[in-house]
C-alpha cells in the first residue's frame, strides 16, 4: 500500500512539473521563443561531491525530453525544458556485479551565452555555453545483484538538485530551424541514498537538440 501511494505521488508531481512548465511558456512571447526536442546519451556515476568517481564504474545514461529557449538578446537566452534521465552507478564487490538504475524527471533552468556572426561564425551558426541549476524528481529506482533485480524506492531520496553545464554549437537546418550539438555535465548536490552518505549523482553526455 505504501509503495502504491508513493508511485501515485510521483505521477502527480510529474504532471505538476509539466503543468508549471506549460503555463510558464504560455506567458512568453512566441516571437522570441523557440521550442524543440532533445536526445542525449552518456555515462553516469555516483561519488563524493567534489570527486568525479569513487571506486565505481560508469553506467549507460540515456536522456530524452523537450526544450524551450527564450532569446532575450542576440548573445543571451534563457533555456529550460523537461527531460527523462537515467542515472546511477555500477561496481563489483566480492565478485558480485552491482548496478543501480535511477530514473528521474529533470527540470533544468540555464542561462545561455552565445557568439555568432560577430565572432566570425557563418550566418546562423553559434558557439554557446549554458549554465544553471536543475531540479530532479525520482520516478523509479532499481538495483541489481548479478541477475537479481530489486526495488530501491524506499532507500533513495525523492529529489535531486544540482548544477548543469553545457558547451556546444548551433547550426541552421531546414527552414528557420536550428540543430544544437552539445557536451553536457551535471553534478548533483543532494545525497542520493538515505542510509549511504556522500554519494551524489554525476552525469556526462552528448546531446542533439532540434529547435523549431
Amino acid at each position: 500500500m505504501k509503495q502504491k501511494i508513493n508511485y501515485s505521488r510521483k505521477k502527480l508531481f510529474a504532471l505538476f512539473l509539466v503543468g508549471v512548465l506549460t503555463v510558464g511558456i504560455s506567458f512568453v512571447s512566441k516571437a522570441q521563443m523557440s521550442y524543440g526536442v532533445k536526445f542525449g546519451t552518456g555515462v553516469a556515476c555516483q561519488s563524493d561531491l567534489l570527486e568525479l568517481a569513487n571506486n565505481c564504474d560508469v553506467r549507460f545514461s540515456p536522456s530524452i525530453g523537450f526544450i524551450g529557449k527564450y532569446q532575450i538578446t542576440e548573445g543571451f537566452a534563457l533555456k529550460s525544458g523537461l527531460e527523462y534521465q537515467q542515472k546511477g552507478r555500477s561496481f563489483t564487490e566480492e565478485n558480485i556485479d552491482v548496478s543501480n538504475k535511477l530514473q528521474y524527471l529533470t527540470l533544468p533552468v540555464k542561462a545561455e551565452f552565445s557568439a555568432g556572426e560577430k565572432a566570425g561564425f557563418k550566418k546562423g551558426q553559434r558557439l554557446y555555453f549554458a549554465v544553471g541549476p536543475y531540479l530532479s524528481y525520482m520516478l523509479d529506482a532499481k538495483g541489481k545483484l548479478d541477475d537479481i533485480e530489486f526495488d530501491m524506492n524506499n532507500d533513495t531520496k525523492d529529489f535531486d538538485a544540482g548544477l548543469g553545464l553545457e558547451l556546444g554549437m548551433e547550426f541552421p537546418v531546414f527552414n528557420q530551424k536550428a540543430l544544437q550539438v552539445g557536451l553536457n555535465y551535471n553534478m548533483g548536490f543532494v545525497e542520493v541514498y538515505k542510509s549511504e552518505p556522500d554519494l551524489h549523482n554525476k552525469m556526462a553526455s552528448i546531446s542533439l537538440g532540434l529547435l523549431f
